[in-house]
């Protein structure tokens, strides 16, 4: 599965089976997280739980159902490149665990922290935790509300832009990395970044501030971008921070 087809697929998954992760998908995971610990010079880590009957973590009861027996912490220094790379990174993950069928979701507050035993360094923060399970074959009907209530705020794709051409004139390969980012998770659900379109070129800031997440979704948005540029026949990278450029290759 290659990433456009995972991003496509992926949900944030808030129901999750009573089920294991098998041993052999456990191990793929950890040798990934391996591959971005060292591209990103971050701390990822898989947690899980041996003990029968007992979840890693603890997640909100009113935001999610099911027991969860592994997730992934994301820890980071709290400067703003470390937060935008979790993003960036954390995303990566995110996309991996789903082409091996796996469920996530970005969790940045709604778990229970004494339920967990993270290990952080000096001047490290655990910024989000990703759940990781199976999505139940038929969602709860109180799951489908909370994903349609989030959904509701989102915003539309030309509310992204910020340019002097509408929409409708970009090049589709514009257009296809805004709606890519606008089909992105968000790690506090706001969407606070917008894709500047000046002078054939193309950047992504920060148009508001939320919690202090706002460079955890700056990494999220422009892997999204990246993505969809790419599927559109326009590969390329940002460089790294607010306001960031889109190289193409």
């Amino acid at each position: 599965m290659t990433e456009w087809e995972a991003s496509e697929k992926r949900i944030s998954c808030r129901a999750y089976q009573d089920r294991r992760v098998e041993a052999s998908t456990l191990q793929q995971l950890r040798i990934y997280i391996d591959q971005l610990n060292t591209q990103s010079g971050l701390r990822f880590r898989l947690y899980t739980s041996e003990e029968p009957g007992k979840p890693a973590i603890k997640l909100a009861a009113s935001m999610f159902s099911g027991p969860v027996y592994a997730f992934a912490a994301l820890a980071a220094g709290e400067d703003p490149l470390s937060s935008e790379k979790l993003g960036y990174y954390g995303q990566q993950l995110i996309l991996y665990a789903t082409s091996l069928g796996l469920g996530t979701c970005w969790v940045a507050s709604t778990y229970d922290k004494d339920s967990i035993n993270v290990e952080l360094r000096a001047g490290e923060k655990l910024w989000d935790v990703i759940p990781i399970g199976y999505t139940p074959e038929k969602m709860p009907a109180r799951q489908k509300m909370i994903r349609a209530v989030i959904r509701k705020s989102d915003r539309k794709p030309e509310q992204f832009l910020e340019s002097e051409i509408e929409y409708r004139d970009l090049p589709e390969w514009v257009r296809a990395g805004i709606d890519a980012v606008l089909k992105g998770p968000s790690a506090a659900n706001k969407q606070p970044v917008n894709i500047r379109y000046h002078d054939g070129k193309v950047y992504a800031r920060i148009w508001k501030e939320t919690h202090g997440l706002q460079y955890n979704d700056l990494g999220i948005a422009k892997k999204q971008f990246e993505i969809g540029a790419a599927h559109a026949g326009m590969p390329g990278h940002f460089t790294w921070g607010d306001g960031g450029e889109y190289m193409t290759e």
